[in-house]
């Protein structure tokens, strides 16, 4: 260790001479501005900003400030490389450097500075008396305030830095070998000669530049000896992780995109061999738009194959949350924009930071052509470490495809966690080899580098330390300077070669951590859950006019829709784990959503149906009828005035089967007469099917199927049963639900009041009240006649924080699992507690309905806005709140409006699918515009459990697109009628490519589903 102390000490001393002080600190002026303000701060005159000096004060979250100065060169920069320092109050917490700067000089954009990246290059051969105009951009996000800002000139010797990571990277090698290896004594003694050599006495440059010279040649050893073992090879690709949001808001975002792009196009150039990989398009939409000087320089570098494009979505969005059509559409825009705009087909799904990946996953991969798929997340399991990191991934329809998991990790690390995003030294090259479980099946492995999540990406010293770690060191595994993409098909055709020896992981892949971002700040799930269903809706509506009525299909308008959609599907934004201010911009976003989606949608709509009349639009691909909503009165005898939890009121109309893909007149339609009769008070509800009492508190105390003949709840227990817990977690309070949250809970039982507010004849109703602490709990729960499902609105004014609410239902059933809805199908998860992978599911994801059951009876709970639950057994509980305080104060806070439904079947998986679909797709009530008479059905699809997921324009031409698929998980042959004037039909995929004739026969496709299976199709007239 002495000797190591020694060469560390003696190597510092070297690195002060690389950046050598020319005793010049550039006289800079500061102003403030806002984001809005970059056009008239770049062409100000700067006369009126302010002399910075050290006492400056400045910085605030969210904050842009500019600070513009002229370099002059000093005497002593003649013939010198001169770089500029900046000197600021640099902090480094999660993920972020604060402040950021962008940096121009003499007007071009030069790169960006950070606290990594400090220094910027002026000239490579300095003439004294030459002059740089120097403006920087600085954005600040965190809440401290910055004292003082300066730049500083230096000259920068390139040969002495080049010794330096000469001895300094075999030297990082040598200190993590065992004390008895003798590769660590071969280094550290020739590290020893090499450095004695160097002459560090001032005064004589000629002698200090030989002893280098010498020094350097002395080093060649270390890299020309011969290791007396089999190096692995580790594949190294440059990389920035960039969240859209997260602790700063989009807007700073884009501003951190082009810092690390300029950083990236700076280091390009002075670093020939340097490869760089990025992946989300929004974010290079976002700098084609801000910044087209660098957009055209980054398309020049991915023509020079510098510069790798890879990764197939939109972004990098939660896939847990977001609904299946809205995963296509991640998949479809990505690709579609890599192609268009760098003539690149990417082929992989990069996700290293979301937060569990779901089952359904591959088969959306495997039918758009993508074989990769590539995280880190999973080694921050909590409690059990994946027993495999490469391995081909099995979804819920039999796809499978490849899955790679990085095992980055400094290399004395005692935990399993990985990085995507390590300062690389080689201490990361030997830990990927080190943490990586299959040495057996490959000697190649794969890591990206660079300063991620706030961005920055790679450094000068990442670069030089590959450099030498590519030259090789003895006991440090041979790294390549290359592509991503190269490596993964030298993979993918070592997998397809032998693939009985990689394993196979079926089903999803849980997360074991981060379980509280499937309910953190609710508001934004279910502006999500109402985005998807509107887009379904109007995109419907907008193939019915276009197809019936020769209206122009709004293509641009839906694609301005769905780009707001899957902008707040990203990671940190929909799984509520961003900072208030990022969802000030989403719910502005949301707002300018819905304004136009209303918009768009009553004018589609009254194509479609006479002026003055109302017509009802079924979006399904079954006929359907069912109560149907007005907000004002239907003028219909038959008609019945509705409460809502929050104190609105709407109207309701049974109405008779509408047609599948239809808009039928309300005026010719049939209105049915309920059904049977209903009971109410306010103890109990019921109808010919159910019977529901509720106790003192105003939970459940019984469901009497009277069809079965059993009741649904557990002796003496209650359902609906409204519990709030302690949410402190240890670590993320946003992000994470800790398995001991249920060591303190508190009944929410305080009933304010019980009321009837309706009694028929098409539904009944009791209204609760209940208090929790500063908070208000209104529940309006009902029962329509002919029903077997209790529905639930409810309206909660919460004033709580760290507490986490979820309802309680003890179901008196015999099974140990729970069939959760995922996209495009569902999964079956144990309810038991047998293993630690079981124990750790202790809170899991659905989308709109979870069910549990015997074959022959079931209860599932449906729902039109949460996406977590948890079961024990046969205690299933929704989770419908949490409340962090962190990183938002005031997360969850104020008004919420939701609704949750339990539904009694017989075992029919179908029914409870449908269920769901309307629960939350009902028939929709709307307003005639200059329409003639409602067109003819687009499609009906007559085989049960195949539903349409989407009907949209096709992406080129004028077909139509429509997606179906299997919902229970049986293999059917399926028969679809059209329209008579569809003459054409295609097999497509994802992309809408690759398509496949299909007979039409009597005006029907015959199409066979295998379980789960999405199905594509165009139709052209």
């Amino acid at each position: 260790m002495k000797a190591i102390r020694k060469l560390d000490n003696l190597l510092a001393h070297l690195a002060e001479r690389i950046f050598l002080p020319l005793g010049v600190e550039v006289p800079l002026a500061f102003a403030p501005a806002s984001a809005a303000d970059r056009a008239a701060m770049l062409a100000s005159d700067r006369k009126a900003w302010v002399a910075v000096d050290r006492n400056l004060v400045w910085g605030e979250p969210d904050g842009y400030y500019w600070f513009g100065g002229t370099a002059v060169l000093p005497t002593a920069a003649e013939g010198r490389r001169v770089v500029c320092r900046v000197e600021a109050a640099f902090g480094n917490v999660m993920g972020r450097s604060d402040p950021q700067c962008l940096v121009r000089v003499d007007g071009r954009i030069r790169q960006g500075v950070d606290g990594n990246h400090r220094e910027f290059l002026l000239t490579e051969s300095g003439r004294a008396g030459e002059q740089f105009d120097i403006l920087i951009e600085a954005g600040t996000i965190e809440d401290r305030r910055q004292l003082g800002f300066a730049c500083a000139l230096f000259a920068h010797d390139r040969v002495v830095e080049d010794l330096y990571y000469d001895l300094k990277v075999p030297l990082d090698v040598a200190r993590l070998l065992a004390e008895d290896d003798p590769r660590r004594h071969f280094i550290l003694n020739a590290i020893g000669a090499a450095i004695d050599m160097v002459d560090l006495r001032p005064g004589n440059p000629a002698r200090f530049r030989a002893s280098i010279a010498a020094a350097k040649a002395a080093a060649a050893q270390i890299y020309a000896a011969s290791d007396f073992e089999a190096k692995p090879t580790i594949v190294a690709t440059g990389h920035t992780h960039i969240d859209v949001a997260w602790l700063w808001r989009v807007r700073e975002t884009r501003q951190k995109m082009a810092r690390s792009m300029a950083t990236a196009l700076a280091l390009m150039e002075e670093f020939p061999d340097y490869r760089f990989m990025y992946n989300q398009c929004v974010l290079l939409d976002y700098l084609h738009q801000d910044y087209p000087d660098l957009f055209d320089r980054i398309a020049g570098e991915v023509r020079s194959g510098r510069f790798e494009i890879e990764g197939a979505l939109w972004l990098e969005p939660d896939v847990n949350i977001a609904g299946g059509e809205a995963l296509v559409r991640q998949i479809l825009h990505g690709v579609r924009y890599h192609e268009r705009t760098f003539g690149v087909r990417p082929r992989m799904i990069w996700l290293p930071d979301t937060f569990g990946y779901s089952a359904s996953l591959p088969q959306l991969m495997a039918k758009s052509g993508l074989d990769t798929f590539v995280t880190h997340k999973l080694s921050w399991n909590d409690t059990n470490r994946m027993p495999e990191e490469t391995l081909f991934w099995q979804g819920i329809d039999g796809s499978t495809v490849t899955a790679y998991f990085l095992t980055t990790q400094p290399y004395d690390s005692k935990s399993i966690g990985t990085t995507y995003c390590p300062n690389l030294k080689p201490t990361h090259v030997m830990g990927t080899w080190r943490r990586h479980g299959q040495q057996n099946l490959s000697n190649e492995l794969f890591l990206v580098y660079g300063h991620g999540d706030g961005g920055g990406g790679p450094t000068r010293e990442m670069l030089h330390n590959i450099r030498r770690m590519e030259r090789g060191i003895p006991g440090c595994p041979k790294v390549v300077h290359a592509p991503m993409r190269p490596f993964f098909e030298r993979l993918l055709t070592r997998m397809k070669g032998d693939p009985a020896r990689y394993p196979i992981w079926v089903g999803e892949l849980y997360a074991e951590f981060h379980r509280g971002t499937l309910t953190s700040v609710a508001k934004n799930k279910r502006n999500n859950r109402l985005a998807e269903t509107a887009l379904r809706e109007i995109e419907t509506l907008a193939v019915l006019a276009a197809h019936n009525c020769g209206e122009v299909y709004p293509a641009e308008e839906l694609r301005a829709l769905w780009d707001i959609v899957l902008l707040n599907q990203f990671h940190d934004i929909l799984p509520g784990s961003s900072i208030g201010a990022v969802y000030e911009d989403s719910d502005a976003g949301y707002a300018e959503f819905f304004a136009r989606a209303n918009a768009l949608s009553a004018r589609l709509a009254g194509r479609l149906a006479p002026a003055g009349s109302k017509a009802l639009f079924n979006v399904a691909g079954r006929p359907r009828g069912s109560l149907v909503v007005s907000p004002g009165s239907f003028g219909r005898p038959q008609e019945q005035k509705l409460v809502l939890a929050d104190g609105g009121e709407v109207y309701g109309l049974l109405v008779s089967a509408v047609p599948a893909l239809a808009v039928v007149d309300l005026a010719g339609h049939g209105v049915h007469a309920p059904a049977g009769a209903l009971s109410v008070s306010e103890r109990h509800i019921e109808n010919e099917h159910l019977s529901v009492r509720f106790d003192d508190a105003g939970r459940i105390a019984s469901i009497l199927d009277r069809k079965a003949g059993r009741e649904v709840l557990k002796p003496g227990r209650v359902g609906n049963r409204l519990q709030a817990f302690r949410d402190m977690p240890a670590q993320f309070d946003a992000w994470d639900i800790d398995s001991d949250f249920e060591d303190q809970v508190f009944e929410i039982d305080v009933l304010v009041g019980a009321e009837v507010v309706e009694r028929g004849p098409l539904r009944a109703a009791v209204r609760f009240e209940w208090r929790y602490e500063s908070s208000r709990i209104v529940q309006v729960v009902s029962l329509a006649a002919g029903a077997r499902q209790v529905e639930i609105d409810c309206f909660i004014d919460w004033r709580e924080h760290n507490t986490l609410v979820k309802t309680a239902f003890p179901l008196d059933l015999n099974t140990a699992a729970v069939d959760a809805e995922i996209q495009f199908g569902h999964v079956r998860r144990a309810s038991h507690r047998n293993t630690s992978w079981d124990r750790a599911r202790f809170e899991c994801s659905m989308q709109r309905w979870i069910d549990i059951g015997e074959p022959d009876f079931g209860v599932a709970l449906l729902n039109d806005c949460k996406y977590g639950y948890d079961a024990k057994g046969t205690d299933i509980r929704l989770t419908l709140l949490r409340s962090p305080t962190y990183p938002w104060p005031e997360a969850d806070q104020g008004e919420h409006r939701f609704r949750y439904a339990v539904m009694v079947h017989d075992g029919d998986k179908l029914a409870v699918h449908e269920a769901a679909e309307d629960f939350n797709l009902p028939l929709r009530l709307v307003e005639g515009g200059e329409g003639g008479e409602p067109p003819p059905p687009l499609l009906s699809v007559e085989t049960p459990g195949i539903v349409v997921e989407a009907v949209k324009q096709a992406e080129e031409g004028d077909g139509i697109v429509v997606r179906l698929w299997e919902t229970t998980g049986v293999r059917r042959t399926a028969r679809i009628m059209v329209d008579p004037a569809i003459s054409m039909a295609e097999l497509v995929d994802l992309l809408e490519r690759d398509g496949r004739p299909l007979a039409l026969e009597d005006g029907a496709l015959t199409l066979a589903f295998a379980p789960f299976e999405i199905i594509t199709l165009i139709l052209r007239g």
